[in-house]
């Protein structure tokens, strides 16, 4: 008897350390999982932050270039374009490209500073807060001519990232300046 109570002590005690093992390998695979499963968030959202980080360099880069076409492309299908007049609200990739190539020409050494990007991702939507500077060329010389502000609201279309608004708001605009005039050549020496 003594015999069969010591087997069946030793049988509970195998069984109890089997399914304790049993529970902490189960526990470990579930938290490898865990780790695995945040590790993937994590990247995501890194891969994320930096796609839309691109999106709004090329946002410049196409404007800068008056590549249009490229340039609409970086708005959803329905995105949205709204500045100030004489330009308004403009609402689709042809629409946009249309627009702006009707008004934007060629500006020779003329180009956009991109700063101060804040951007917040909620899934398949963003939002991005930004400032940008418009330098124009005067006397051989970069002048900012206009600052402000972009404000995005971002969307994942067909697996990249693309404006669905981007609302412009200007700080301000200075006079296009007048060259300046050309010094006056120095009084000849007595």
């Amino acid at each position: 008897m003594k015999a069969a109570v010591t087997m069946s002590a030793c049988a509970l005690l195998v069984a109890s350390a089997l399914a304790t093992w049993k529970d902490s390998k189960a526990l470990a695979a579930d938290s490898a999982a865990n780790d695995a499963s945040a590790l993937q968030m994590r990247v995501r959202a890194l891969e994320d932050r930096a796609e839309i980080e691109q999106l709004l360099m090329e946002y410049g880069r196409t404007l800068d270039a008056r590549d249009f076409a490229a340039y609409s492309q970086l708005f959803a299908s329905d995105g949205e374009w709204i500045g100030a007049q004489p330009f308004g609200a403009l609402k689709g990739p042809a629409a946009i490209r249309a627009r702006m190539e009707a008004k934007y020409k060629v500006a020779p050494g003329s180009f956009h500073l991109l700063t101060n990007a804040i951007i917040s991702i909620q899934g398949e939507r963003a939002t991005a807060l930004s400032k940008w500077d418009f330098v124009i060329p005067v006397d051989g010389r970069p002048v900012i001519f206009a600052a402000g502000r972009y404000d995005d609201t971002l969307i994942r279309e067909h697996g990249h990232w693309k404006f669905s608004k981007r609302v412009v708001a200007a700080a301000f605009t200075a006079a296009r300046p007048a060259a300046a005039p050309a010094a006056a050549p120095a009084a000849p020496k007595p």
